[in-house]
């Protein structure tokens, strides 16, 4: 069912600042377009795991959901609305965003009858639509809208039973239990979010690490408010910190080769556009099985910055003496790994990408949204953290912008120019990224 789009960017005239008229074309019908969208949005935001003891995918199940409810059905809909919605912003066609909010606010008074009926609200049909309203919320995300994504990923929390929306980055797999049964995709059921089946010597499963990860930082945030805390606390703290990130160090130490990421190229001084330009940061270029691997890996390693950040922040306060060498090297490590990372995220073609670079060619071909989705919450955290130089942070922050342009989702460049995003705002697009791994 997967079909690029092959629409074109609206652009002004030769010479003018004036943009064409919007409007689809006379020999396309209606129908034929919704026809369009939904193939367009399972090419934009679907990843067909081809080896589930390596991969979940991501909305990898949707597809048969759809054939079982059918092409008119509410589920349908919202794929719908996810495309047009995406599509009008990348490619500058309000006619589409339009289409989008008009099928949104349709959906909307449906799903409010819907969810009346007990039998529906707790089916996954239900959890997935609550979960691309969300994206379709982060889609549309702008300076004067944030978006109200933070209502579905409630939504998405109580189908799942989550007694609260979680509050810190990785909330969406902290609670979420593998053996719930709106969990359609059977690689989760047996394996949990994030797998590692061939890896030896392994140590706590990335599931359990983050878990773990969840009350250290909520610890972190009472006691750092507190003005009255006492140093043995902070002390504690700190060794609980060190201890969960050496356990992180270890699950990416021991990882399969064939989960790692594998290094096809390399940007040099002389082949970099720009030191900002999006693609063409000096150093190496990664590839991973898929896309989904790609975002467990960064998911690991901004749990490792957030870790090393409280860690040297604990050790400020406590005036240890300790310079922590090993923590800021470990942080410079993860970054470049972040970075190398972001070509495969973002272009059409990897292979093609590291032909051209030394061609001067134009900017970076844009490659599948789903791509900046899963990339997007990563990056944002890394352009924050002071233990990141500033000139990958403000790469980065151009790499966000990069995501909403190009690749339509509004909520990225949001992250780009606001100077604060409040945390549970965030963490609420987090929720409802991850659901997305579900089916």
């Amino acid at each position: 069912m997967a079909r690029k789009c092959s629409l074109p960017v609206r652009v002004s005239s030769l010479g003018t600042d004036i943009l064409p008229e919007d409007s689809r074309p006379k020999e396309v019908s209606d129908e034929k377009i919704e026809e369009f969208a939904l193939r367009a949005f399972f090419y934009d935001y679907c990843i067909v795991s081809v080896n589930q003891s390596l991969s979940r995918g991501y909305l990898d199940g949707l597809e048969l959901m759809l054939h079982h409810l059918g092409m008119q059905s509410d589920l349908a809909k919202a794929c719908k609305v996810v495309a047009f919605a995406s599509h009008g912003i990348k490619l500058r066609r309000p006619i589409l965003t339009r289409k989008a909010e008009i099928f949104y606010h349709d959906l909307l008074g449906s799903l409010a009858r819907a969810i009346e009926n007990p039998a529906f609200a707790n089916t996954a049909e239900s959890l997935m639509i609550a979960m691309l309203l969300g994206l379709y919320e982060m889609i549309m995300a702008g300076e004067a809208h944030p978006g109200n994504h933070n209502a579905h990923a409630r939504g998405v929390a109580a189908i799942l039973q989550i007694e609260k929306s979680p509050l810190d980055l990785f909330g969406a797999v902290h609670f979420i239990r593998s053996s719930h049964p709106l969990v359609l995709n059977g690689a989760v059921q047996n394996y949990g979010m994030f797998p590692t089946p061939y890896s030896s010597d392994l140590g706590q499963s990335l599931d359990n690490l983050l878990f773990l990860f969840g009350p250290i930082w909520r610890k972190a945030d009472a006691l750092l408010a507190n003005q009255l805390v006492g140093s043995d606390d902070l002390y504690l703290l700190k060794v609980e910190a060190m201890a969960l990130d050496q356990g992180f160090a270890k699950w990416q130490e021991a990882q399969a080769e064939d989960f790692k990421p594998t290094t096809v190229g390399q940007v040099s001084q002389g082949q970099a556009r720009s030191i900002l330009a999006v693609g063409y940061w000096p150093g190496r270029v990664d590839t991973y099985f898929d896309l989904y691997v790609a975002g467990v890996w960064n998911t690991s390693r901004t749990a490792r910055f957030l870790l090393i950040n409280l860690i040297l922040k604990l050790s400020k306060i406590l005036n240890d003496n300790q310079n922590h060498s090993r923590e800021h090297q470990d942080a410079l490590r993860l970054v470049e790994d972040i970075v190398a990372s972001i070509p495969y995220h973002l272009t059409e073609d990897l292979q093609v990408f590291l032909r051209d670079m030394g061609k001067n060619a134009a900017a970076m071909n844009p490659g599948r949204p789903v791509g900046g989705l899963l990339l997007m919450h990563p990056i944002y955290v890394a352009s924050k953290l002071l233990i990141v130089p500033q000139q990958m942070r403000e790469y980065m922050t151009e790499c966000l912008a990069w995501i909403g342009m190009y690749m339509g989702i509004g909520q990225a460049s949001l992250f780009a120019k606001a100077p604060e995003i409040h945390e549970e705002y965030f963490a609420d697009g987090c929720t409802i990224v991850w659901a997305g791994m579900l089916v």
